[in-house]
C-alpha cells in the first residue's frame, strides 16, 4: 500500500498500478481475485508467487485460459555448512536468512545441514544469537522480527514446532510467544536441533521464524538430505573448498545456489536452476523478458526482386 501511495505521489497515471487485497486461504477473497485475474480476457500475462501446490493449480488454470505464466514458488531452502567453512560468516548468514522478514520469504535459510564436526558449535552459535533477536512491532525501529501474517498462520507455525518437539527435536531457542507481547501474532526466533529426515518438520515449509538444524557426515549424505527439499527456491553452500562447491552446486535441486554468501543478486537476472517452480512454469525474477513483447518486422532496404509467376 505504501508503494501505491509513493507511485501516485510520483505521478504514475491512475490504473497503472492496482493493489487488490486478499487472503492466501482458499475460502477467502484472495482466491477469488486470483481466479478473476486468470480468467479475465484483458490479462495476458500472469506472475504468481506463493506455495508450490497453489502454483500447480495456477499453472493448470492459466493453461486453460491460454495465459503466459511466470512464477516464483516458495519452498524450504537447505543451507549446507561444512567443517572447513567460516563459521562466523555462516552463522551470520543463516540467522539473517532464516529470520529476516520474519522468515516469511521464499529463500529463507530455514533448514541448516551442518557437518558433524561443527554441528554442536553451529547449534550453540545459532541458539545464543537467536535468543537476542528482538521481536516487536514493525513500527519500532529496534524490531528485528515482527508478527506473522495472521492468527491462522501463527497457530500453524506454533503447532508444527510443538509437533517437532514431540517427535524428538530439541528446542535450542525460542519456540513460543514472547512474554512481553501477550497479544498479536508474534513468535520468537526459534532454533530446533536434532531434526531428522523422519520428522514432518524436516522438509516442511513453515514460512516463519523457525530454523532447523540437522547433522551430516559426508558430502554424499549432505546431498541426499538436501534432495528431500522439493521445489527449493534456493540452496546455500558454506565451505572453504572451491572444488567441493563446484561439485555440489549442480547436484542441488534449487532455482538459485549461493556459495559462501547469504543471497545478494541482480534482481533483473532470471532464476535458471532446476528447482523452485516445477515443470512447465517459467521462472523470472526481474521479468524483463517476460513482460516484453517481440515482433519480427522485415523491411526491404533496397530493391528486392520478386520472382514472377503466371506471365
Amino acid at each position: 500500500m505504501l508503494l501505491a501511495e509513493i507511485t501516485t505521489a510520483a505521478g504514475l497515471p491512475a490504473g497503472v498500478l492496482n493493489i487488490v487485497h486478499g487472503s492466501r486461504h482458499h475460502r477467502a477473497p484472495g482466491t477469488q481475485a486470483r481466479d478473476a485475474l486468470i480468467a479475465h480476457p484483458a490479462v495476458t500475462r500472469l506472475w504468481f508467487e506463493g506455495d508450490a501446490g497453489d502454483g500447480q493449480q495456477v499453472m493448470l488454470d492459466a493453461a486453460v485460459h491460454r495465459k503466459n505464466l511466470a512464477a516464483e514458488l516458495t519452498g524450504t531452502s537447505p543451507c549446507l555448512v561444512f567443517a572447513d567453512a567460516d563459521l562466523e560468516q555462516a552463522t551470520d548468514a543463516a540467522l539473517f536468512g532464516a529470520f529476516a522478514l520474519n522468515g516469511q520469504r521464499c529463500t529463507a535459510t530455514s533448514a541448516i545441514l551442518a557437518q558433524r564436526p561443527v554441528y554442536d558449535d553451529i547449534v550453540s552459535r545459532l541458539a545464543k544469537r537467536a535468543d537476542h533477536i528482538r521481536v516487536g512491532a514493525p513500527s519500532d525501529p529496534s524490531t528485528e522480527i515482527g508478527p506473522l501474517v495472521d492468527a491462522e498462520h501463527y497457530n500453524s507455525v506454533s503447532t508444527s514446532v510443538r509437533a517437532a518437539v514431540r517427535d524428538g527435536a530439541r528446542m535450542a531457542a525460542g519456540g513460543r510467544r514472547p512474554a512481553a507481547l501477550p497479544e498479536g501474532n508474534y513468535f520468537e526466533a526459534t532454533v530446533l536441533s536434532g531434526v531428522t529426515p523422519s520428522m514432518q518438520i524436516f522438509a516442511e515449509h513453515l514460512y516463519g521464524p523457525v530454523l532447523r538444524v540437522t547433522p551430516f557426515e559426508t558430502e554424499e549424505e549432505a546431498v541426499s538430505l538436501a534432495s528431500a527439499f522439493k521445489d527449493a527456491p534456493a540452496a546455500y553452500i558454506w565451505t572453504g573448498d572451491a572444488q567441493r562447491a563446484h561439485r555440489l552446486a549442480p547436484a542441488l535441486d534449487a532455482a538459485d545456489t549461493w556459495v559462501n554468501s547469504h543471497n545478494p543478486q541482480d534482481l533483473a537476472a532470471p532464476s535458471t536452476g532446476p528447482g523452485g517452480a516445477g515443470p512447465g512454469i517459467r521462472r523470472e525474477l526481474g521479468g524483463i523478458d517476460f513482460y516484453t513483447q517481440s515482433w519480427a518486422v522485415h523491411i526491404a532496404v533496397d530493391d528486392s526482386p520478386v520472382p514472377r509467376i503466371g506471365d
